[in-house]
């Protein structure tokens, strides 16, 4: 593991947080958490539902969409292993969690990230964080 958790939005209806960052030779897997609280959550489920009802006139998804910048390279990260789970306690306060994973290819030189998430269609704006990872530890010279 390279980097820790850091939080991204914290929020009474949202938080999203880089879990962690692990460095290998060839790239780097980011893990990423998302928490969806009450009306949020609803949202989430619903952009994310099945579209297998013929009569849904809005049958599209959405799902939170991460940006990355390595370096001088930038683009839309593809979630590697989505795991989306829902959950409703006694109450009925209902609960989303989604926990994808992104590939990229290559490890920053420079040894920063630039990090933009966002799900309009849930409540949750773009947020953009750059994160210092220093050397990629994976890389170092064996002893």
């Amino acid at each position: 593991m390279v980097h820790g958790p850091v939080e991204l939005v914290t929020s009474r209806d949202l938080s999203l947080r880089l879990s962690e960052v692990v460095a290998h030779p060839t790239g780097m897997l980011l893990r990423v958490e998302l928490t969806a609280r009450g009306r949020s959550a609803d949202l989430a489920r619903h952009e994310t539902r099945p579209l297998d009802d013929p009569d849904d006139p809005s049958a599209r998804w959405s799902y939170l969409a991460v940006n990355v910048q390595v370096d001088d390279m930038e683009g839309v990260a593809d979630p590697r292993h989505p795991h989306s789970t829902s959950k409703s306690d006694a109450e009925d306060a209902s609960e989303y969690h989604s926990a994808p994973h992104y590939w990229i290819s290559d490890y920053p030189e420079s040894g920063t990230i630039t990090l933009t998430a966002g799900w309009k269609e849930i409540g949750l704006l773009p947020r953009t964080r750059t994160i210092t990872l220093g050397p990629n530890p994976s890389m170092r010279p064996a002893r």
